[in-house]
């Protein structure tokens, strides 16, 4: 066999190609480009060697070196444990990979790794022909059986006299049972008769079993040494390369209860220790984006294996931002060694949702403004100019009717924008219950008109005070009856009454609007508070689709509740439970409360001179 430079380097490369694919084949499926690639290099190793030595190539065990073509390569402690422990796991000598070994050859002997019984079943059950394993055989051996012919008669000639000492029975008899002191002092008596004989011989005895004894064991604590050695340097490494990718430092204990944070994490959660201190860390995504990865076995635990599993909470599409913005290094063990990671684009996600909060908040200011002058001249027009004839009357109507679609759309965009942003003040107080519901209607009123609806209020005596905010109710209200007129034929009807809660629902006041529309199938009913959505009985009209998505919202945002009942072709019924007024104090808010003022009169009647 050649022992050159250029065949130590091949075989190391074909080392290194082969240890990588038992590596990966571990991580990713077989037909994955790392692995593909590994293989094929093995192969196209394997082939320059048989041209090199014309000849197959072997790697041999053999005690602590591994042998390339009977050549010593490495010691066995600098190889990959994946390597070692191929070797081991089956028991193996002797690796032969024969010429014309393929990569799928290569692949078989890779995935053997996984298999349960012997190594060469699993070759020849995947038809593998140019890899050959040849398996270590122990077997005890009889010391005199190795002697010469001429030495085992002298020795079986010299047979040892017996001891002077009389003993009954065997030597071994009573040994079993004895412990080891007890039993070396046995047979040191019936060696020798002489007191300091016998006392030399236990201190030689105890000497040497000392010694062996401590050999061993320090041979085996080395082992563990590197062992614990090799996962403290692993620990520390990924710790490294953890803490490099953060400046934020929280301190839970085996609960998940926050201990201790620097203030670099106090400046991530936005709050300090003080207030966080006792909470569970789980609180923390609590505050608009953030994101929490925490493993769901914190405890250190050496009695048996821990949870892989890592528990999530925060925003899903911030979560999958940060997962993506990093990737992992890892060597060929497998082991985390750093990481590759690019700016992620939270910053520049707060920045656009800032942008478009604020460019609908302007937009729909600017365009409000020059609505409303549409649509009061168009009053002013219908109400004070000379009576136009019937299709100029049609018109002008169509005009103020779209207006008010136009402001409502805008309305809606405006609600939704500043509920998103949490920017939707509240100022909840004691309101007569018939009074929202009848500013509700009234304001409604000539809409229903022109579709020739009965649009009438009604409330059984003795409802309750309702605890809400008056202005907020009041459009809460008017959405369900714009809905409703938007779905009922014409000279249809629409009722919206108003009652106190019973039994469960007694300290609730309810609300319902209920009309004779198309109705909405129990299919869409799940449907249609959600955001964009506008279906009913497979109908959709113009609007965008907002409405009742910022009406659950406004319920819910006063402690209340909403639900439908309908049917198709029975219409509708929406009922809004608003909580009763028992003088619950005033909850503190970001803004104080608006003064109440006579409201100041449009710049178009000043211009006109109207009062």
């Amino acid at each position: 066999m050649t022992d050159s430079p250029d065949s130590k380097l091949l075989w190391l490369n074909f080392l290194k190609a082969f240890t990588r694919a038992l590596v990966q084949i571990n991580l990713y499926k077989p037909d994955h480009p790392q692995v593909t690639q590994a293989l094929e290099e093995g192969r196209v190793t394997l082939e320059r060697l048989a041209e090199l030595e014309n000849g197959d190539f072997s790697l041999t065990m053999d005690n602590d070196k591994l042998l390339a073509n009977g050549v010593p390569l490495l010691a066995v402690d600098k190889l990959p444990n994946a390597l070692k422990n191929l070797f081991v796991r089956f028991h193996i000598q002797t690796i032969t990979f024969l010429n014309g070994a393929a990569a799928e050859d290569l692949l078989a002997l890779c995935q053997m790794q996984a298999y349960k019984g012997a190594g060469k079943d699993f070759l020849r059950e995947r038809g593998v022909k140019k890899i050959t394993l040849d398996e270590a055989v122990y077997a005890k051996v009889d010391p005199a059986a190795t002697l010469p012919p001429a030495a085992r008669k002298g020795t079986a000639q010299q047979q040892p006299a017996a001891p002077s000492a009389p003993a009954a029975g065997k030597l071994s008899d009573g040994l079993p049972e004895q412990a080891l002191e007890t039993a070396l002092s046995t047979v040191v008596n019936r060696a020798t008769d002489d007191p300091k004989e016998q006392q030399t011989i236990m201190q030689i005895l105890a000497r040497k079993f000392k010694e062996q004894l401590e050999a061993e064991v320090n041979r085996a604590l080395e082992g563990v040494r590197r062992e614990k050695k090799k996962i403290e340097n692993d620990m520390v490494r990924t710790e490294s390369v953890m803490t490099s990718m953060a400046d934020g430092v929280v301190v839970v204990d085996k609960n998940g209860s926050i201990l201790m944070m620097n203030p670099q994490a106090e400046t991530i959660s936005g709050r300090p220790l003080s207030e966080l201190s006792g909470k569970k860390i789980f609180d923390l995504p609590q505050i608009e984006n953030q994101v929490v990865s925490l493993a769901r076995e914190i405890r250190s635990e050496n009695k048996e294996n821990i949870s892989k599993e890592v528990e999530k909470l925060g925003s899903t599409d911030l979560a999958e931002t940060v997962k993506k913005a990093t990737a992992v290094i890892q060597n060929e063990e497998g082991k985390i060694v750093g990481s590759v990671s690019i700016p992620t684009d939270a910053a520049k996600l707060k920045q656009i949702e800032q942008l478009q909060q604020d460019f609908i908040s302007n937009m729909t200011h600017e365009l409000r403004s020059p609505l409303t002058s549409i649509k009061a001249a168009l009053e002013i027009m219908s109400r004070e100019a000379p009576r136009p004839g019937e299709s100029s009357r049609t018109v002008l109507n169509t005009a103020i009717r779209n207006t008010e679609r136009l402001n409502s759309i805008i309305t809606d965009i405006l609600d939704f924008s500043k509920l998103q942003s949490g920017k939707l003040i509240f100022h909840p107080a004691g309101t007569p219950a018939e009074e929202i519901a009848r500013e509700a209607a009234d304001a409604m009123k000539a809409w229903a008109m022109t579709k020739s609806l009965d649009l009438s209020v009604s409330g059984e005596p003795g409802v309750p005070t309702v605890y809400a905010d008056r202005r907020r109710t009041v459009q809460v209200l008017i959405n369900l009856i714009s809905n409703a007129i938007k779905f009922t034929p014409q000279g249809g009807s629409i009722e919206v009454s108003v009652s106190a809660g019973k039994e469960a629902m007694a300290n609730y006041v309810s609300f319902s609007v209920k009309d004779t529309g198309c109705g909405i199938s129990k299919e869409e009913q799940v449907k249609i508070f959600e955001k964009f959505v506008q279906v009913a009985s497979g109908e959709k009209v113009g609007g965008t689709g907002l409405g009742l998505a910022i009406t659950k919202a406004m319920v819910i945002m006063q402690s209340g509740r909403i639900t439908v009942d309908s049917e198709p072709g029975k219409g509708c019924i929406f009922r809004v439970l608003m909580p009763v007024y028992r003088n619950q104090g005033e909850p503190s808010v970001s803004e104080a409360a608006p003064e109440v003022k006579e409201p100041p009169r449009p710049w178009w009647k000043k211009l006109l001179g109207l009062s």
